[in-house]
């Protein structure tokens, strides 16, 4: 059964990939387990997710890359919508989109396709490439190619604005509504009070009252 604000259509999880901009891999070396935060383009190949990133082969994370099949990778955002409900000392609720998910890794050694992941990488933050990508001169760029095995989105506590975007309709949250500084920018409790007020008035009225 699939856990509430967990989606696994495609539609949504790109939606959530188009928005965020840091992916995070979990690798393992002989030192242990940890996680390293890249820049990454994706692209949907016949109902497969892959993902594109880059680095340098000489590093950890390149090291790592090349030693393992399977990898774990997650990226997140849209954290600053964070909503205070009191009198709860517990009642913060973060807004944030998630995917998580496994895939199966592999440099890419090809020149056509290195460029064509650089360039899908380069569309992932900007809408026009200011120059030209020659697969001759990228030859010597590290470049992995992440084949995605399984993938889920997380979408908690989604702005009224999310909603729309993905057709979903669930409660928003209501209280102390920060901004990105950290400071109030907004305090609907007492309109939030009165719209249930409304509705149980409506619901005990009977048919004479009306």
């Amino acid at each position: 059964m699939m856990r509430k604000e967990v989606y696994s259509d495609h539609p949504t999880i790109s939606w959530v990939l188009d928005h965020c901009k840091i992916l995070r891999l979990g690798l393992t070396d002989e030192r242990g387990t940890y996680v390293v935060p890249v820049n990454y383009g994706y692209e949907d190949v016949n109902g497969t997710y892959v993902l594109y990133v880059h680095g340098t082969s000489d590093g950890q994370k390149g090291h790592a890359l090349n030693q393992e099949s399977l990898i774990s990778f997650e990226t997140d955002g849209g954290h600053e919508h964070l909503t205070y409900t009191p009198p709860k000392e517990g009642a913060f609720g973060p807004a944030f989109r998630s995917v998580m998910g496994h895939g199966q890794v592999s440099i890419v050694t090809d020149a056509d396709e290195k460029s064509h992941a650089l360039r899908t990488m380069l569309h992932h933050y900007v809408l026009d490439i200011p120059v030209a990508i020659h697969p001759e001169k990228v030859a010597k760029v590290p470049v992995w190619k992440i084949t995605v095995v399984d993938v889920t989105a997380r979408v908690h506590h989604p702005t009224a604005e999310w909603q729309a975007a993905l057709g979903i309709n669930a409660p928003i949250a209501t209280g102390l509504h920060y901004d990105a500084q950290g400071a109030v920018q907004r305090d609907d409790r007492e309109q939030a009070a009165s719209e249930v007020d409304d509705v149980s008035g409506a619901s005990q009225r009977t048919p004479n009252q009306d």
